[in-house]
C-alpha cells in the first residue's frame, strides 16, 4: 500500500521533511477559432500565421501571474510584446522554471516583416517537438 503514494510524497533532508506532490495536468487545449480574442492587428497577423502553418496558439493565456500574449501550450512557448518598463529577464527567469520558452516581440517590427518572427516561432516549437500520443511506437 506504501508504493502507491509513494509518488504523491517526497522526502528531503531540509524542512519541511516530508512533502506533497501535486498532480500535474496535462498541457492539452482545445482547438478554436479565437481570432476574435486577440485584441491588436498583431497579435491577429501572428494568430492567422501560425494557424496557417498548422499550429493553434491561444491567445491572453496566463502562466502562473504572467500574462502571455499568444502561447503554444503543448510546445510551452509564450509569445509577450515588449512594453517599457517590463522586466523580461524576470519573466524569463519565472517561466524557464515552469519549463516554458518566451519570445518577445515588438509591435512595429511586427507588422513590418512578420514573417521573421513567425520564423522563430516556427524555429522554436519544432525544436521543443513533443511525442504525439495518438501514435504507438
Amino acid at each position: 500500500m506504501l508504493k502507491k503514494y509513494k509518488k504523491y510524497v517526497h522526502f528531503s533532508k531540509k524542512f519541511p521533511y516530508v512533502q506533497l506532490l501535486k498532480k500535474r495536468r496535462a498541457s492539452l487545449v482545445l482547438v478554436e477559432e479565437l481570432e476574435q480574442t486577440c485584441n491588436n492587428e498583431c497579435e491577429k497577423l501572428l494568430y492567422k500565421q501560425l494557424r496557417s502553418n498548422m499550429y493553434y496558439p491561444t491567445p491572453h493565456y496566463w502562466i502562473e501571474h504572467i500574462k502571455a500574449n499568444l502561447a503554444l501550450v503543448p510546445y510551452k512557448l509564450a509569445l509577450i510584446e515588449t512594453q517599457p518598463g517590463l522586466n523580461e529577464k524576470k519573466i524569463i527567469r519565472q517561466l524557464k522554471k515552469k519549463g516554458w520558452q518566451v519570445l518577445f516581440y515588438d509591435r512595429a517590427q511586427l507588422l513590418e516583416n512578420h514573417q521573421l518572427y513567425v520564423n522563430q516561432v516556427l524555429a522554436q516549437a519544432s525544436a521543443g517537438q513533443t511525442k504525439n500520443v495518438s501514435t504507438s511506437s
